[in-house]
C-alpha cells in the first residue's frame, strides 16, 4: 500500500518538473500551510504546503515553486477542479485570464495559428460564444500577419481573447473527455 503512494507521488511531483510559479486559488481547509494553486506552465491544479508562518497569500498572486521559493516547502501533488470551492471556480477564469495577460506567448500563439479543423468548423469555434460567423471574421481580421499584442487583437475581433481562452481551458479541465484539448496543445507538456 505505502508502495503505491510513494509511485503516485512520485509521479505527480514528476509532473512539477520545470514548473517555476504558480498562482494562488485557495488556502486548503487543513490550515494556512496548505495552499492550493495553479501552476503557470501547465496549469495544474496543485496542493501545495508552504513554510510555517508564511503570511496568507491572496487569490492570484504569483508565488514561486521551485527549489528558489521561500514560501513552498513541498508540493504535496495535484488536486481535482471539482475539489475547489465555488468561489475559487468563479475567480478560476480570471486567475488563468490573468496569466495569459502576463505572459500573452500561448495566447497570441493559438489565435495567429489557429486553423480548421475540419471542413465545416475552424479551431476558434471551440471558444465559447464564437460560431463560424464570427470564426470566419476572426481569419479574415487576422490575415496572413496575425496580431502581435493581444490588445490588437481584442480590438480588431471585438473579443476578450484571454477570458475567451481561459473559459475554455476550465471546459476541458472539468471535461477530461473533450476533443480536442487546448490544453494539451499549448499547455502541458506531459500527460
Amino acid at each position: 500500500m505505502q508502495h503505491n503512494r510513494d509511485e503516485r507521488r512520485d509521479r505527480s511531483t514528476s509532473l512539477f518538473d520545470g514548473e517555476t510559479h504558480a498562482r494562488v486559488l485557495d488556502h486548503g481547509s487543513k490550515g494556512p500551510e496548505m495552499i492550493i494553486a495553479i501552476t503557470e506552465r501547465d496549469l495544474r491544479i496543485s496542493r501545495l504546503k508552504a513554510v510555517q508562518g508564511t503570511e496568507l497569500k491572496f487569490l492570484g498572486d504569483r508565488i514561486a515553486i521551485d527549489s528558489s521559493s521561500e514560501i513552498i516547502s513541498e508540493i504535496i501533488g495535484l488536486t481535482r477542479i471539482t475539489s475547489l470551492s465555488p468561489t475559487v471556480l468563479e475567480e478560476l477564469p480570471k486567475v488563468i485570464a490573468s496569466m495569459l495577460q502576463d505572459s500573452p506567448e500561448r495566447c497570441l500563439g493559438f489565435y495567429n495559428r489557429a486553423g480548421p479543423l475540419s471542413l465545416k468548423m475552424h479551431s476558434y469555434e471551440l471558444l465559447p460564444g464564437i460560431g463560424s460567423k464570427k470564426a470566419q471574421e476572426m481569419v479574415e481580421t487576422r490575415g496572413r500577419v496575425g496580431w502581435t499584442e493581444l490588445s490588437a487583437l481584442d480590438e480588431a475581433c471585438g473579443i476578450d481573447s484571454a477570458n475567451l481562452l481561459a473559459n475554455r481551458l476550465i471546459e476541458e479541465m472539468n471535461d477530461e473527455h473533450l476533443q480536442p484539448r487546448l490544453l494539451e496543445l499549448l499547455f502541458r507538456t506531459e500527460v
